[in-house]
């Protein structure tokens, strides 16, 4: 679980860029799922959304995962897709670039890439 924490801030780190005030509530219990964590994401109101991570992949892989679904919980509690691809409204999504989680471009017109955790 810890790993999955610290992990979480990685990619909060980047999704911070665009939030409106206040950081959302994050909290963390063991899974009724074998080898799964299950995240719920609160906002100030107390309005939340949960997912499961598989913990049993490699670090990258779960970065990535996380990567993916904090936007998504991020677009259902503040109306705003994160982080955006530079120059574009477009979010950016996550992918294992050379072993490393990053975010990439969706649209495939520009190379721009960053890994999580680097985004600013």
């Amino acid at each position: 679980m810890d790993q999955v924490k610290e992990l979480t801030q990685i990619v909060l780190r980047d999704l911070k860029v665009g939030l409106p005030a206040g950081d959302p509530v994050v909290t963390y219990k063991p899974s009724d799922t074998e080898n799964h964590i299950e995240v719920l994401i609160q906002d100030q109101t107390g309005m939340g959304v949960g997912f499961h991570v598989d913990v049993s992949q490699t670090k990258q892989e779960i970065l990535r995962d996380l990567a993916d679904k904090f936007p998504d919980a991020f677009v259902e509690l503040f109306a705003v897709g994160l982080p955006v691809v530079p120059g574009t409204q477009r979010p950016a999504v996550p992918e294992i670039v050379s072993g490393v989680a990053a975010w990439v471009d969706p649209g495939g017109t520009s190379n721009w890439s960053c890994a999580v955790g680097e985004y600013r």
